[in-house]
């Protein structure tokens, strides 16, 4: 019932594609490319060092490393074969043919995006909308189907609150985080 859902709304979505080239385009850059633009702004805010930059990109990275991992563990015992491998469908970008959930940049994304919200950097919402598009250009290219991107997105979402919430504040990390590297005054 789900995956059959799944597959409608992934279908849906693939009917589309093709239709509006523009849309192609900028559906192809943002599942391809704009994933930099987040390794970009976490250097940047490194080598910046001002008040909390350096903590907040622990933070990020913390809440990457970690919903990367919880994919790897979904992995060993769910495997879902990608939409243009079990299905012809109009498929935007080569990509591998591994398993299909959750989505890893979906994951690491939104989980960074969460992070960045939580923790109220300047131009949250830019990037939050950076990784909801991310995510839905992942199904749109053709290389997840939207419960994957969902799956992901979930994980994302709930590792950057627990990361924030508890593992920032346990006593080994927080003191870990008062380092002469992390504060710059």
């Amino acid at each position: 019932m789900i995956l059959d859902t799944d597959f409608k709304w992934f279908m849906f979505i693939n009917e589309r594609v093709s239709t509006y080239p523009l849309i192609d385009n900028l559906m192809i850059f943002f599942a391809e490319y704009v994933q930099y633009a987040f390794v970009l702004l976490l250097i940047m805010l490194w080598w910046r060092n001002k008040k909390n930059d350096r903590v907040i990109v622990f933070q990020a990275l913390f809440a990457f490393s970690l919903s990367y991992s919880v994919n790897r563990l979904f992995e060993l015992f769910l495997y879902r074969e990608r939409p243009f491998i079990t299905h012809a469908i109009v498929q935007l970008v080569e990509h591998a043919a591994n398993s299909s959930f959750p989505s890893d940049h979906a994951s690491s994304a939104i989980s960074i995006a969460v992070t960045l919200m939580l923790v109220t950097l300047r131009y949250r919402y830019f990037w939050c909308l950076s990784a909801v598009l991310i995510t839905f250009s992942r199904v749109w290219v053709g290389v997840h189907y939207p419960f994957d991107v969902m799956a992901g997105a979930l994980n994302g979402v709930l590792i950057a609150l627990v990361t924030h919430f508890l593992l920032i504040k346990m006593k080994l990390i927080a003191q870990f985080l008062r380092r002469p590297v992390f504060n710059p005054y």
